[in-house]
């Protein structure tokens, strides 16, 4: 594969990555929402699949190497710094 190529295909797994990034933290807000409100079974819920979730897309990147699982990992924790500065949480 040309150097071009590979680096889009890590790109596309950093951007990837970001996009799970999101997702997962879009569930975690719902869940905790959940859990507050008392509905404990649907927050149980959607913790499940927001780790199914999280745990699939690294394990699918993992079977494309190192350098994807790596980007991928990268787009995640990049992701979670800006959204949690964004709205005003920890980094």
């Amino acid at each position: 594969m040309s150097a071009g190529k590979e680096a889009l295909e890590l790109a596309g797994f950093a951007a990837a990555g970001a996009s799970l990034a999101y997702v997962y933290l879009v569930l975690l807000a719902a869940a905790a929402r959940r859990l507050v409100a008392g509905r404990g079974r649907a927050a149980g819920g959607l913790t499940a699949l927001r780790l199914a979730l999280l745990v699939g897309g690294l394990t699918m990147a993992s079977f494309r190497g190192a350098g994807p699982l790596v980007a991928m990992a990268l787009g995640l924790l990049l992701a979670r710094a800006a959204l949690l500065r964004h709205i005003g949480g920890f980094a």
